[in-house]
C-alpha cells in the first residue's frame, strides 16, 4: 500500500496507512545534518565549492554594456598616508620605539631585507617588551607576523570591515609584490566620514 505524508508525519512516529497504525522515522538525523554542514564549510572556507551556481549562462552571442555606475566609491590611494614610516625585522626594539616617538605614531610596518612586508609593531607590542628583562631584543621578536593589509585600489569601505573586524586601528596598504606603499589608519578614515568612525 502506499500513502503521501510529509516530513512532519514521518517525523511523528507513526502514520494510519489502509486502517492500520505504522510506526515511521524520518530519513536524516540532526547529528547527521550538522556533520554535512561541517564539511560544506570546509569546502567553502578551503575554496573547494562555489556558494552558488550561476543562475542563467551567459549568452556570448549578445553585446552587453556595463553597467552606469551611480555612486563613485572612495579607494584606499584616495586617503592613504603615502609617508609610511617602517623598521626592518633585525633592529633593535629600542630603535623601534624611539622611531614610534619621533614620528608620532603608533604602527610600524616591518620589511625583510628585500623590502617586503613581514610583519607589524605597535607602541603596546613596546610596551609589553619592556617587561620581559631584555629577553626580547630584536624587533622579529615582538612583531605580528600575521598582518592585515589592503591595496591601493580597493574599497575604503572594504578597508573598514577589515578594520572593524580584527579590532584593529591601521593598516599597511601594499602593492602587488607586497611592497609597503602607503598606510590606512583610523585618523584617515576619521577624515573622510567627518569624525564618525
Amino acid at each position: 500500500m502506499l500513502a503521501t505524508v510529509s516530513y512532519a508525519d514521518l517525523r511523528s512516529g507513526a502514520i494510519e496507512l489502509g486502517g492500520e497504525m505504522v510506526r515511521t522515522s524520518s530519513l536524516s538525523s540532526y547529528r547527521r545534518a550538522r556533520a554535512v554542514a561541517q564539511e560544506l564549510k570546509g569546502w567553502i572556507e578551503e575554496g573547494r565549492m562555489e556558494l552558488a551556481l550561476p543562475t542563467r549562462r551567459i549568452d556570448p552571442t549578445k553585446r552587453v554594456r556595463p553597467m552606469r555606475e551611480t555612486a563613485i566609491t572612495p579607494r584606499v590611494s584616495d586617503i592613504m598616508n603615502r609617508q609610511v614610516i617602517s623598521i626592518t625585522e633585525d633592529e633593535e626594539i629600542r630603535v623601534a620605539a624611539k622611531r614610534l616617538l619621533k614620528d608620532e605614531t603608533n604602527h610600524l610596518p616591518v620589511l625583510d631585507g628585500d623590502g617586503m612586508l613581514v610583519g607589524i609593531i605597535t607602541t603596546y607590542d613596546v610596551s609589553k617588551a619592556v617587561v620581559t628583562d631584555g629577553r626580547l631584543r630584536q624587533v622579529k621578536d615582538i612583531m605580528s607576523r600575521k598582518v592585515i593589509k589592503t591595496t591601493p585600489d580597493e574599497p575604503v569601505d572594504i578597508a573598514v570591515q577589515k578594520l572593524k573586524r580584527n579590532n584593529i586601528s591601521a593598516l599597511p596598504v601594499v602593492d602587488t609584490t607586497n611592497r609597503v606603499v602607503g598606510i590606512l589608519s583610523a585618523i584617515d578614515l576619521g577624515k573622510l566620514f567627518g569624525g564618525r568612525l
